[in-house]
């Protein structure tokens, strides 16, 4: 028995006849069951029927060139081919979302239902508090890194030249600060997600002065506390 379903991938494996017949499937299946798979609400239906079906008739329609024809009809049929690959992956996910581990949501829309994972509630992380700068290579460069947090974990970090965090800074989102107008230093901001920064194109001489912050789908956490260096 399986306690939380979600859509299986097996059609990445299917050749150029047996995927539009699957898509035929996952199409029939989808907007046959609109009580279902409600156009008019949330999450949103990926693309139209109208577009599913043109989809799978050019799959079809430029394998059968390409089985006829040969090597220089092959090109097409792949971009078709992975085209209806993208659009039932697509599918899949919209599937397993409303689903929500339901076999039998799962096993009316077209696709096979397969064990999956349960997710996992997300919390806002805490405080990164063990944060290691030094310089680089090269003059110019710091080098920055914090603990990590594990998986599903991504890291921004904010830094002050010369200067320590400013008043009226504020984190708005993972990606976004509100950053005083007219400040007399330079604030830099990385948020390329990894824990390990690399940060160029300093001012030797100069303190700066670092402060991490860890977010996931839950929010953003705190800020860390302040680590300084100076760039040689």
């Amino acid at each position: 028995m399986i306690l939380f379903a979600e859509c299986g991938l097996e059609f990445h494996r299917f050749s150029g006849v047996s995927l539009p017949t699957f898509g035929t499937k996952v199409m029939d299946g989808i907007w046959g069951h609109p009580l279902v798979f409600d156009p008019l609400k949330s999450p949103a239906l990926p693309c139209t029927k109208a577009h599913f079906l043109e989809i799978i008739n050019a799959t079809q329609s430029s394998y059968s060139i390409y089985d006829m024809g040969g090597k220089a009809q092959k090109p097409d049929f792949e971009a078709a081919f992975n085209a209806l690959i993208s659009l039932l992956n697509d599918h899949a996910v919209y599937v397993n979302a409303v689903a929500k581990g339901d076999f039998n949501i799962i096993l009316v829309s077209g696709f096979t239902p397969v064990h999956g994972v349960p997710p996992t509630k997300s919390v806002v992380p805490g405080q990164a508090t063990s944060i290691t700068v030094t310089n680089g290579s090269i003059s110019g460069i710091l080098d920055v890194e914090c603990e990590s947090f594990g998986a599903n974990h991504h890291y921004g970090c904010i830094v002050c030249e010369g200067h320590t965090l400013p008043e009226g800074l504020q984190i708005i989102n993972e990606t976004s600060l509100t950053i005083p107008a007219n400040l007399p230093f330079k604030v830099i901001h990385n948020f390329d997600h990894s824990r390990k920064k690399v940060f160029s194109g300093l001012t030797k001489g100069l303190e700066y002065y670092f402060y991490f912050y860890v977010f996931n789908n839950a929010g953003v956490g705190p800020l860390s506390v302040v680590v300084s260096k100076m760039c040689s």
